[in-house]
């Protein structure tokens, strides 16, 4: 191959000017991915508000419960240390609810069977309300990746804490909610 010195500078700027279009067309071309401007919730936040219903087809929000201690609780049927933990919070919900507490229990419908979930929670007798999120709504606001996730939300409804698996026991939760009692006074 006998290239003369001009025609080597030549195919070199040629290279160069195309490498500097592709350089400045590329975003234009393609624009970048845009990132959720959604963070996930974190304690001191406040706890993003949502609205579903309950198998009676009754709509309670989060923003309804305002000035009261709120769990919301994610949960499935199929997940064993939900089943674990729940009989503890109805202890805890007996001995509270009187007091203003309230348990949201938020049922992931939309990676659960909405019959199963319906009848799981009647067999066991809880007596607060659970909650059905078939679109997923309330699981994507609040970017629920793992069942259970437990929030507890203070009465000025900002997020006093973010519990994920079998962390949350009975204990601890009658503690929280005594100091949440305790601050009020």
């Amino acid at each position: 191959l006998n290239l003369n010195k001009r025609t080597l500078i030549g195919i070199m700027i040629v290279v160069i000017l195309l490498s500097l279009i592709w350089i400045i067309l590329t975003p234009v071309l393609f624009p970048p991915a845009q990132a959720s401007v959604l963070s996930a919730p974190h304690a001191g936040f406040n706890a993003p508000d949502f609205s579903l219903s309950t198998p009676a087809n009754e709509s309670i929000s989060l923003s309804d419960l305002e000035g009261q201690p709120v769990l919301v609780l994610f949960w499935a049927s199929w997940c064993s240390v939900c089943k674990a933990i729940m009989p503890g919070l109805q202890e805890v919900y007996a001995d509270f609810a009187a007091k203003g507490f309230e348990i949201l229990a938020v049922n992931a419908t939309n990676q659960d069977s909405l019959p199963a979930a319906i009848e799981y929670f009647q067999s066991q007798g809880y007596t607060y309300p659970m909650l059905i999120d078939e679109a997923g709504i309330a699981s994507r606001s609040y970017q629920v990746r793992a069942l259970p996730t437990a929030i507890v939300v203070n009465p000025d409804g900002s997020i006093r804490d973010l519990v994920i698996g079998s962390g949350l026991s009975e204990g601890y939760l009658r503690s929280e909610l005594l100091k949440i009692l305790d601050e009020r006074e």
